[in-house]
């Protein structure tokens, strides 16, 4: 049976997944893969605030699609439905901003609300006021990573004061 070859994209998201730094983070509990099939990508997210010890995980579906020429398009995802959730309403400004329903035309869903994310960035030339946050073919996918630990890691510390409170 002739192997399948892969194409550029798969190639150099696939490098990205079996890298240290990816790596790194699912050892350190920080995501995890929970499903794959170029070229969507299914992570968990595990952000933990260290006052309070509280734990938040949030899940992720990513399309890679021209990767790394394109940022991926990030979603929040259920897993178990495989389908957005509703937007989370209870959490800090940042994690409601960054999952809120927006985009054009109004009420069409463009994904996480980050300079860093497909859609996101093009909103209002976000990327050309954040070159900072915005996807760049260069960066590794371990930056999207860390940005979604963050929202998550935000969301675990809203919840351990509102726990607290």
């Amino acid at each position: 049976m002739a192997e399948v070859a892969l194409s550029a994209s798969e190639q150099t998201l696939e490098a990205h997944l079996r890298s240290v730094r990816f790596r790194v983070g699912i050892e350190q509990g920080r995501w995890a893969i929970v499903r794959y099939a170029f070229p969507i990508l299914e992570v968990n997210v595990t952000g933990v605030d260290l006052t309070s010890g509280q734990s938040a995980t949030l899940g992720f579906q990513l399309l890679c699609d021209n990767f790394p020429a394109l940022g991926p398009f990030v979603q929040h995802w259920d897993h178990a439905t495989a389908k957005r959730p509703d937007p989370i309403a209870n959490s800090s400004p940042g994690v409601v901003d960054a999952l809120k329903t927006w985009g054009d035309p109004p009420n069409a869903y463009g994904g996480i609300y980050r300079a860093w994310q497909r859609y996101g960035a093009l909103h209002n030339n976000w990327a050309a006021k954040r070159p900072d946050h915005a996807w760049r073919r260069d960066r590794h996918l371990t930056f999207i990573m860390e940005q979604l630990y963050e929202l998550a890691s935000e969301h675990a510390a809203w919840l351990g004061r509102a726990r607290a409170a």
